[in-house]
């Protein structure tokens, strides 16, 4: 049985013993005062960000007001913005990137521990874990031919049958149909279009629901993230994992300071906190997650392309727009 996380951060002893809780998540009656606030707007889900938030309070005194939802949709209310927020927690390095005219530069103090590929040049985020893209299946209903790679993902025996997030909601998905564009051959626009066409008018709110709608038999197949998909069968579900034989990405997904934010330190604080070695050493025992600070031997036996990046992040508003005329004419 896998032990409970809050014991572990306790036996690790992750900043020094002492610190006073003074805040709560979701009640603000014991609120301490400006200098010992955090604004936090995230889109990891509750089993993620609630233990390394209850942590981070109890080791500091910090007390975080938490704002959820997909990273896109909240990147573009920081964008907007006249908003309250200090830290962005979440999102792939993609998506982060593109909004790197939000952010405040900051290099952690753990910096040097940082796997090269993973880190940011400019420091407008900083990586938290390292995230492969996959396919899911379900064992069940797909007992033979089950998807081999991204290619399946254009095959029109799946057409109607494929489980695939908002791209324009989720930055999990916008980093899986740039993995799908980039490791596939051929002309991408050409691929973008095949693959709207094959959703067949199905595009699910969020990334979280990809996994359910392949295990309960709605969707065959889908594509989503390795941390989602291991949680899923561990949690019994009829599924199984293809590593796509074209090879795919393991992208980091991180956190960014908000520029001109009210709390700024104690949001460099927050990202310190989660690249200690403690918490990096906790991601694949405790959350289904590689480690930014790489040597993972999970990612050894794993075909990685060499993820474009900067195209990624350029081409994001592009993309999207592009996507959505092709998805919304696909259903025409």
């Amino acid at each position: 049985m896998k032990k409970m996380i809050a014991v572990a951060f306790a036996l690790l002893g992750i900043f020094a013993a002492g610190c006073a809780r003074t805040g709560d998540m979701e009640s603000s009656a014991f609120a301490p005062g400006e200098g010992r606030r955090l604004v936090i707007y995230t889109s990891h889900k509750q089993e993620v960000y609630q233990p390394l938030i209850r942590e981070f309070e109890q080791r500091t005194g910090i007390w975080v007001e938490l704002k959820t939802g997909g990273s896109t949709e909240l990147l573009e209310i920081i964008a907007q913005g006249d908003t309250d927020c200090d830290l962005m927690l979440g999102g792939g390095a993609d998506s982060l990137s593109a909004y790197s005219f939000c952010f405040s530069p900051y290099h952690s103090i753990y910096e040097e521990n940082i796997a090269p590929e993973y880190r940011s040049s400019d420091g407008s985020y900083s990586p938290f874990s390292a995230l492969p893209v996959v396919l899911i299946y379900n064992t069940k209903l797909v007992r033979m031919n089950p998807p081999t790679g991204f290619a399946s993902l254009l095959d029109p025996a799946w057409r109607g049958k494929i489980a695939f997030a908002d791209p324009a909601v989720s930055g999990s998905s916008y980093t899986g149909l740039c993995t799908l564009l980039q490791a596939l051959p051929g002309d991408r626009n050409e691929n973008l279009r095949c693959f709207a066409a094959n959703l067949g008018g199905r595009l699910l709110p969020s990334s979280g629901d990809v996994v359910g709608a392949v295990a309960e038999g709605s969707c065959y197949i889908g594509l989503t993230l390795e941390e989602t998909a291991l949680k899923g069968m561990d949690a019994g579900y009829d599924i199984a994992i293809v590593y796509p034989e074209e090879g795919t990405s393991a992208l980091a997904d991180g956190a960014a300071v908000v520029a001109g934010c009210a709390h700024e330190g104690n949001a460099r604080l927050f990202i310190d906190f989660m690249l200690s070695p403690e918490v990096q050493q906790l991601l694949p025992e405790e959350f289904y997650r590689h480690s930014v600070y790489g040597g993972d031997d999970g990612l050894k036996n794993i075909e990685l392309i060499d993820y474009e990046l900067d195209w990624a992040s350029s081409q994001q508003s592009t993309l999207l727009e592009t996507w959505g005329e092709l998805f919304e004419g696909a259903q025409g």
